[in-house]
């Protein structure tokens, strides 16, 4: 029997299909690619391959919809996992590809892990583990629309952008990858101009495409924390891995602690030795602004990497026949990656202290709440995470405007104003506690930055305590109380055993308290962190998917 051109892009997963299970799509007349690239998919085809995964791999393979685009076709999205109809405490990782049109190659690297992570599971013993202990999302074309506007009439576009009008304008599209919340038109990163490629939109956000990833990303905090912990975004073309940030030249701005910049630089230099790419800062290449990578990082602290596919002398259009060599050729690079989602710090040697059930830097929220149990009783200086304002001088400074690592902590009262007491702890307790860690057997360790800073008219009566909380007990484990004297904010870090709640699930409760007079009280926290004692045995076990059910709802943080 004869087989047409669409199912000879099937084949991998055809084969393996029951007969007569799989259908070929219609041949799309508008929508087709030029004669010599045919083994590329259109939109139809990529559905239709998904599908045929989905039948043949129906415990390994989900596929679903994260929003539309413009023009209203779905925007698919493939989980893989072996447990895949279940939400399971396992790490995450997000590939996605088109989110520039011409970028075709993209797609065919997404279908091609996509064939890699069924066809050799439970023959390939690395790909089985991967697949047994992740869950892997696939994003195949974030921007149909523009995908499919680039062949149109069987010829490319060199088209970019999505298709969606600009309003006052007659130019079409916005590029999506400049779209996005984070730093969105800082830094000369993008343009203005509605008929240039890297248009960035009339406002952030304003794609339905940015919108769709973005509410998908936010959908995988579970219990207050990000799921996925590494990501690729595939591009083409120069053969190139680069991490976060595009809008800045500094290595390690404000917007990254130096930890993460370390593992960034290690993972992608790690990759690209698996693939022979070039490894580097994206802002190296050239600053970008409002791009998908950078605003991962920044608000949800994916390790996020763009992964530049295929020679530059192909203007984007790299033949058929070599699809295979350039989607293979990252093989390594992305099993890899997958191997360190885990705990990507331990790649760049920080496992003892990085990789326990709770790192926490503060950069990002990750299921802390105010008043969790609306007992809290202070009226002004209530904890909040964020970028701290330094206060003004009160016989020395009572709250940093810098942190140990970043920009952000967990602070009373993040503003300052005209005195240096307008935004302290006033009236009594503020707290704050965390999401529920849950600790294995063994021997763990608690460490934590903090300061605790007042004026003379402090008493004993006001403090700062950490407690554990472990069903209905409270155990203080740190507690710092002032006297009558000035005490200034100065950064300095405490470490304490947890071995009493091995084998418990708990949380971490911080209380500062202005118990006495109206004096001047500040408090604040950054890098928490739980890990296990070293030279021990402890088990590591996952959070669990949970919040407070009951009581009033508190602010999360």
């Amino acid at each position: 029997m004869a087989i047409n051109r669409s199912a000879r892009r099937l084949l991998p997963l055809f084969l393996i299909v029951v007969a007569g299970a799989f259908t070929p799509p219609p041949a799309a007349a508008s929508h087709d690619f030029p004669q010599g690239y045919e083994a590329y998919h259109t939109y139809a085809e990529m559905l239709a391959t998904i599908d045929a995964a989905v039948a043949a791999y129906p415990n390994l393979v989900r596929k679903f919809s994260i929003g539309r685009s413009y023009e209203g076709r779905t925007i698919w999205a493939v989980k893989i996992s072996d447990n895949v109809g279940v939400d399971e405490a396992e790490p995450e990782v997000v590939f996605d590809s088109v989110i520039h049109a011409r970028e075709h190659l993209t797609l065919e690297m997404n279908l091609y892990l996509l064939d890699l992570l069924t066809s050799r599971y439970g023959i390939d013993s690395r790909i089985t583990k991967i697949v047994n202990s992740r869950e892997i999302y696939l994003l195949p074309m974030l921007n149909p629309d523009g995908a499919e506007y680039d062949i149109s009439g069987h010829r490319f576009r060199k088209w970019r952008k999505n298709r969606q009008p600009t309003p006052g304008a007659s130019a079409i599209g916005t590029d999506v990858n400049r779209n996005f919340g984070f730093k969105w038109g800082c830094c000369n990163g993008s343009s203005g101009k509605p008929a240039a490629d890297t248009y960035r939109g009339p406002a952030p956000w304003s794609t339905p495409e940015a919108k769709a990833y973005r509410d998908f990303v936010r959908s995988r905090v579970v219990g207050g924390r990000q799921q996925i912990k590494v990501a690729i975004t595939w591009h083409s073309s120069g053969e190139l891995i680069l991490w976060p940030y595009g809008y800045t030249k500094a290595d390690v701005p404000k917007t990254m602690t130096a930890d993460d910049q370390r593992v960034f630089r290690v993972l992608g230099r790690a990759m690209a030795a698996r693939n022979g790419y070039t490894a580097f800062q994206s802002s190296d290449l050239y600053v970008t602004d409002g791009d998908q990578k950078s605003w991962s990082h920044y608000e949800q602290r994916i390790f996020q990497f763009t992964f530049e596919m295929g020679p530059e002398e192909v203007d984007f259009y790299p033949t058929a026949d070599r699809i295979g060599a350039l989607t293979r050729v990252n093989r390594e690079a992305v099993l890899y990656l997958l191997e360190q989602a885990d705990c990507p710090y331990r790649a760049a040697g920080l496992a003892a202290t990085h990789c326990g059930p709770l790192n926490d830097d503060f950069e990002t929220a990750r299921g802390w709440q105010v008043n969790a149990y609306a007992t809290d009783t202070a009226t002004g200086g209530r904890w909040q995470r964020g970028v701290p304002k330094k206060t003004t001088t009160s016989a020395g400074v009572k709250q940093r405007g810098a942190t140990p690592s970043g920009q952000a902590a967990l602070v009373t009262g993040l503003a300052a104003r005209a005195g240096a007491n307008a935004n302290d702890v006033d009236g009594g307790v503020t707290s704050v506690l965390s999401a529920p860690i849950r600790l294995g057997s063994g021997s763990w360790t608690l460490s934590f930055n903090h300061y605790f800073a007042h004026d003379r008219r402090a008493t004993s009566a006001d403090r700062l305590r950490v407690r554990v909380v472990a069903g209905t007990s409270r155990s203080t484990v740190f507690v710092t109380v002032a006297s009558g004297s000035d005490r200034n904010a100065n950064w300095a870090r405490v470490t304490r055993s947890l071995n009493a709640f091995a084998g418990k699930t708990i949380r971490i409760l911080i209380e500062a308290t202005d118990a006495g007079s109206d004096a001047l009280v500040e408090a604040a926290v950054d890098d928490l962190r739980i890990y296990v004692t070293p030279g021990s045995t402890s088990t590591v076990t996952a959070p669990p998917y949970s919040q407070i059910a009951s009581g009033p709802r508190p602010l999360a943080i």
